[in-house]
């Protein structure tokens, strides 16, 4: 079990902080929630909770240590902008293919195909990744990026871009989480309310408890005050 943890971080300061003081918890096994506004913000949140941004301030845990290295190892964007979103005009059996050879599996047509079969996809096989419906790309990138060996935790940036309701896709990522990978989902303030309603967590409400339990007060009784055994004749 992993839990990827923010506390303070953020990228510059003041008014004019790309990134405004931020601290929140992804823990293993389920969906967390960040809703995030500004255009750029919820790539640069997203590289920072997967490793790929330096932060100006705040420390960025995993699992309670600050590991820069095992960070990008085990946290994987899926479909964020100008970092890892396949361009649209491209056939999505390539951008599977690719995905696969980052991942060590064998990239071949046939492998593609047979993946997409499996997900109920083939009929996209030769069309380019726009064709996708929304709850469709969002669900086939989140399961490729957890093809790749060691990935615990998933951060999803803005699928509300690509339309459609968070209700159809929301299912999808539940059901990654239930396999014990942690599910962040980067989103606007409006999907964010929703994904609430429907079962996500709030990343910044997310309660860790990981505190050792206090001592409680002895609930021995003194030897007098032992209930005596009642004997029968």
């Amino acid at each position: 079990m992993t839990t990827i943890t923010l506390e303070a971080v953020a990228i510059g300061d003041g008014l004019g902080a790309l990134v405004p003081p931020l601290s929140l918890a992804i823990p293993s096994g389920v969906v967390s929630v960040l809703a995030v506004e500004t255009d750029e913000r919820p790539m640069l949140v997203s590289m920072l909770i997967g490793g790929r941004y330096r932060a100006d301030a705040g420390r960025i845990l995993i699992d309670g240590r600050e590991d820069p290295k095992d960070l990008r190892r085990t946290v994987a964007l899926v479909d964020t902008p100008f970092v890892v979103a396949p361009p649209a005009e491209i056939a999505l059996t390539l951008v599977v293919a690719e995905e696969f050879s980052f991942s060590g599996i064998p990239s071949s047509k046939r492998h593609v195909v047979a993946f997409l079969r499996r997900h109920g996809l083939e009929e996209y096989a030769s069309l380019p990744v726009r064709a996708l419906p929304p709850a469709e790309h969002i669900r086939l990138f989140a399961e490729l990026a957890i093809l790749r060996d060691g990935v615990t935790t998933i951060v999803v940036t803005s699928p509300e871009r690509h339309g459609g309701d968070a209700a159809e896709w929301y299912p999808a990522m539940a059901e990654i989480a239930s396999r014990g990978i942690g599910v962040a989902i980067i989103t606007d303030a409006p999907t964010a309310a929703k994904l609430l309603t429907l079962g996500a967590l709030d990343a910044t409400e997310v309660r860790l408890f990981t505190d050792p339990l206090p001592d409680l007060p002895s609930t021995d009784l003194p030897a007098s005050d032992q209930p005596s055994e009642s004997r029968t004749s």
